[in-house]
């Protein structure tokens, strides 16, 4: 059944069409999307590293860290995502990305400046303020695809975009780790400033396609009106809210999962920081592989029978590794690098279904109103990191992850119309 659905997917001008999305228009806004998310995970990390120094020892205040480096960059995108998708209607894409990176610049250098200093409120306002500037850019992002690479490329440049995001999610914990156990300050900021200044350049050698930007826009930018507004417009896409919120848990379960290996590795496997990184590497890889292969395999359109076999994947390694607890660090390792390629697999599906189904400038908008959902689920997930692992370990929060992937699995396929039908499709062949 397997070799007959890899076998049937679309295949017409399979080649010429792969030829085509791989060439170099798509390189500068993969660079600056890379390098964008490098920076900030690579000093999200490094608050979480250096400053516990910072602080008496056995004084607790690493999972407040934790919590607080994840939350406080997240909360800008449930505040601002309205305003964001209204910016991605009324302005010039590549404009608004520009003047995103032009913004980073000196709360990168404010943020250098906290480590020398050794101050914790200034890094956590930095962060802050990387996530505001995140909020602002992620609709125009995103919005880019499909005026680099046409209708045809949406699976492929979001498959590639989500994997380089992973990529980026790797190197810049790395980094920050390696520098954590061998400090070097002049090092630290140097990248900090240095990798500011390389994404600007990139996003300078964006070329696209774009539609004009409307005139005005009545949309709002209050975030529960926004809420409100959009859940109701989304209903007319019958099952675009379970998608959404399908989206959302992807994240949430993948932000979840890295908070959870931060205190799981040290506490448990008794790692080093650089070590717990390389756990955190393969997850990421797994990540970014899975997107990629859902990318590819989906050749041009949206196969939601991806979804439901990501939700199956994950189903069964997150059972692996809540019932058997390995403190092997090699098997412990494989059971999350196929939790992660899973949940990769899962992901591509749903944020290509939605870019496919919105065009135009109501895309910003779209994509706003998934990301609200998406961090508002971060969000949460933050709290509920710290409330499990607090009262019950971090293994149960490997428990909390498989229910959520089993009861979303489950409402997408029930509920999802083009899903439900895809999968039986599937099922009925003989």
């Amino acid at each position: 059944m397997l070799k007959y659905f890899l076998i049937n997917l679309r295949q017409d001008n399979t080649k010429q069409e792969i030829i085509s999305m791989s060439g170099t228009k798509w390189i500068p806004l993969f660079s600056t999307n890379f390098l964008g998310v490098f920076n900030n995970n690579y000093f999200k990390l490094l608050i979480i590293t250096i400053s516990v120094a910072w602080f008496p020892k056995d004084s607790g205040i690493d999972s407040y860290i934790v919590s607080l480096a994840s939350g406080l960059f997240f909360v800008p995108y449930i505040l601002f995502s309205p305003l964001a998708g209204k910016l991605a209607q009324i302005m010039f894409k590549k404009k608004l990305i520009l003047y995103s990176r032009i913004a980073e610049f000196p709360i990168y250098t404010v943020g250098a400046f906290g480590f020398y200093i050794e101050n914790i409120y200034v890094v956590l306002g930095c962060i802050f303020l990387l996530g505001v500037i995140s909020t602002l850019f992620s609709p125009a992002k995103y919005g880019l695809i499909r005026d680099i690479g046409g209708n045809k490329g949406i699976s492929f440049g979001t498959g590639v975009m989500e994997m380089l995001v992973f990529f980026g999610n790797i190197v810049g914990p790395v980094v920050a780790s390696i520098i954590s156990d061998h400090y070097n300050y002049h090092l630290l900021a140097s990248i900090l400033i240095g990798v500011a200044v390389l994404s600007f350049v990139t996003t300078l050698l964006i070329k696209a396609s774009e539609t004009e930007p409307l005139k005005n826009s009545s949309e709002t930018i209050n975030p529960i009106l926004f809420l409100v507004n959009s859940f109701k417009w989304v209903k007319g896409f019958k099952g675009m809210n379970l998608i959404v919120i399908g989206l959302g848990s992807f994240w949430m379960i993948d932000g979840m999962l890295q908070m959870n290996l931060i205190i799981h590795c040290p506490g448990i496997l008794k790692l080093s920081n650089t070590e717990m990184s390389i756990v955190m590497s393969i997850a990421l890889i797994g990540i970014g592989l899975g997107s990629l292969s859902s990318g590819l395999i989906s050749k041009g359109k949206v196969e939601l029978l991806l979804t439901p076999i990501g939700g199956l994947g994950m189903t069964l390694f997150l059972i692996l590794v809540y019932t058997f607890q390995p403190a092997n660090v090699y098997i412990f390792s494989v059971f999350i690098f196929f939790i992660a390629m899973f949940s990769g697999i899962f992901m591509v599906p749903l944020s290509a279904y939605i870019q496919t189904k919105i065009e135009g400038r109501k895309q910003g908008d779209m994509i706003a109103y998934s990301n609200f959902i998406t961090f508002l689920m971060l969000f949460i997930g933050s709290g509920l990191f710290g409330l499990i692992s607090g009262m019950f370990g971090t293994n149960s929060v490997f428990l909390f992850l498989l229910i959520v992937v089993v009861l979303i699995t489950f409402l997408l396929v029930k509920f999802v119309p083009e899903m439900n039908a895809r999968v039986k499709s599937f099922l009925t062949i003989k």
